[in-house]
């Protein structure tokens, strides 16, 4: 979801200045660390020069900002992740919301550490899956703070982030980033994800997935999620589905009005298969044949007040 889609030369050159390095980040976290939080990733995923797979490679330091409900504790917690835009409306609005339920929130900056302000005009730029480290790092970061409940923390995320906690929940990311001994994900919550690609590592899961997206979405279409979810509960995972009727794409971003985006890259229209979630993808010019420019999205409130009624029924369900 683009909440702006260009920064001015300078204020992208002050954003790379601003981002965190190495010696921001706290082994661990103290009962009264909250606001901005730097972590570090437990590696990262790097394209190849070709772009036709993912390699691993060195961590990275992102941000956070956690904040607290009220209460003594300690707090299950959801990580949000915002959409292609960075830090917007759909995550910023589910926080305090998410708080006043009783969860911490930790809203995660995946593009300032890594010098970017959008990709939502290139999608080659940083994919949903390269972005699945990130999350793994936040819950790190968390689960040294003594007001988390690490047994019981979330994933949440929005569009683009929604790719992220998608590819997140699979067993591949759990046994990669999460082995035995470390914190793991109790569920995975994406809000209008990407599911036309299909690759082996999506057949089984890490936690339970809630998925939710609008009937009329055209950036990331519901029916691929829908025959994705069919699948995992025919395999005996634990996954459901929400289709809000008459809902676009960002539905639950608070006072978004419809808009249609030109410029935006658009991979509505490709389905491909590939052998792993690393690779190999198709060739740029295979993607180039079916990606396009342009969606749509807007505010639902109806959509909305019905997914927060879900969202907070299924979390109170997932952890107890």
């Amino acid at each position: 979801m683009p909440r702006r889609l260009a920064l001015p030369l300078c204020a992208l050159a002050l954003l790379v200045a601003c981002a965190p390095t190495l010696s921001d980040v706290k082994p661990t976290l103290s009962v009264t660390d909250v606001g901005t939080i730097p972590f570090r990733t437990p590696g990262s995923l790097v394209a190849t020069p070709d772009r036709s797979r993912f390699t691993p490679g060195d961590p990275i330091v992102l941000t956070g900002d956690l904040r607290l409900p009220s209460g003594a504790g300690p707090y299950p917690a959801v990580v949000l992740a915002h959409g292609c835009g960075g830090l917007g409306n759909a995550e910023t609005g589910w926080a305090p919301v998410l708080r006043e339920w009783g969860y911490a929130t930790f809203v995660v900056d995946s593009f300032r550490g890594r010098g970017l302000s959008e990709v939502c005009t290139n999608a080659f730029t940083l994919s949903g899956t390269q972005r699945v480290p990130d999350a793994y790092g936040a819950l790190r970061a968390l689960a040294t703070h003594p007001k988390i409940d690490t047994r019981r923390v979330v994933l949440m995320g929005f569009s683009h982030g929604a790719i992220l906690t998608l590819d997140a929940s699979t067993a591949w990311a759990k046994s990669t980033y999460a082995p035995a001994g470390r914190p793991a994900f109790r569920a995975f919550v994406p809000f209008y994800p990407y599911c036309n690609t299909v690759f082996p590592e999506r057949q089984q899961l890490a936690g339970a997935l809630r998925v939710h997206t609008g009937e009329l979405d055209d950036w990331t279409p519901a029916a691929p999620c829908v025959r994705l979810v069919e699948r995992l509960r025919h395999a005996g995972e634990d996954a459901t589905i929400t289709v809000y009727p008459g809902a676009h794409h960002s539905f639950d971003n608070v006072g978004r009005q419809f808009v249609r985006l030109a410029n935006v890259d658009s991979g509505a229209a490709c389905f491909f298969q590939i052998p792993s979630i690393l690779g190999p993808f198709p060739s740029p010019s295979e993607i180039a044949g079916c990606l396009r420019k342009g969606a749509s999205l807007g505010f639902s409130p109806e959509a909305t007040e019905q997914a927060r009624r879900n969202v907070r029924t299924q979390l109170t369900e997932l952890l107890g």
